[in-house]
């Protein structure tokens, strides 16, 4: 299928992408879900306005910490305005590089410090982490710190990125973590939760099978034997 090729939103465009948002917001509210998380994370648009290794845009949306930040925090808003902040959380993966090996912000640290402290008053459900690279390593850059970073948010912390059993007990017992956002095993492992209660043995999902276009090794995976 042919694509065009990307290029950077004018500035009088950004109000529509926000009203996508909105839009997105109020269908999900429709549809009867309980809550909804904004996606500010893994190289998606809002998190290309985060980092300054891909924003390199001048004016009220690029250039320092703030104005990168604006467009996070602006989505943000107008989806609590339609679900009120007890209702929606937020995803973000301050180091994590995703599509096209996107570099880390420059000073991680900074931005993602500001950010929270910013997300912090509008009181939402949840904040929710990509700690380190997404499926691969939970190792950061020197000088990056995530759970200090997830001390600064005041409220419930999700922590994800190669969690087990184990792990996510100690963390939990550590008060590094309130919650665990599991992914992959979901995949393989439908009844997860129960098999973890149980100790059942896990299924490990071959890689290739998540993106073959169709159910097998995707939606097709058993409930386990317990």
């Amino acid at each position: 299928m042919p694509v065009s090729m990307p290029r950077a939103l004018e500035t009088d465009e950004i109000p529509g992408i926000i009203a996508q948002y909105r839009h997105a917001a109020e269908n999900a509210k429709r549809a009867g879900f309980d809550g909804v998380e904004v996606h500010s994370a893994n190289s998606y648009l809002l998190d290309q306005f985060l980092r300054d290794s891909t924003n390199k845009r001048t004016g009220r949306y690029g250039g320092s910490i703030e104005n990168r930040a604006r467009l996070t925090l602006e989505v943000t808003q107008a989806i609590v305005d339609i679900w009120g902040n007890d209702r929606v959380g937020i995803r973000l993966s301050p180091v994590t590089p995703d599509a096209g090996n996107t570099a880390p912000d420059s000073n991680v640290m900074g931005l993602h410090g500001y950010l929270i402290q910013q997300l912090n008053t509008l009181n939402l459900a949840y904040l929710h982490f990509v700690e380190g690279a997404t499926a691969t390593s939970r190792e950061v850059p020197e000088g990056v710190d995530m759970d200090a970073l997830s001390a600064q948010f005041n409220g419930p912390f999700i922590g994800n990125n190669n969690y087990d059993l184990e792990m996510a007990i100690e963390r939990r017992a550590q008060g590094k973590i309130d919650a665990v956002a599991f992914g992959r095993l979901f995949i393989s492992n439908p009844d997860l939760v129960a098999r973890l209660f149980q100790g059942a043995e896990l299924t490990i999902a071959p890689r290739e099978s998540y993106y073959g276009g169709g159910a097998k090794g995707y939606t097709d995976w058993p409930l386990g034997q317990y």
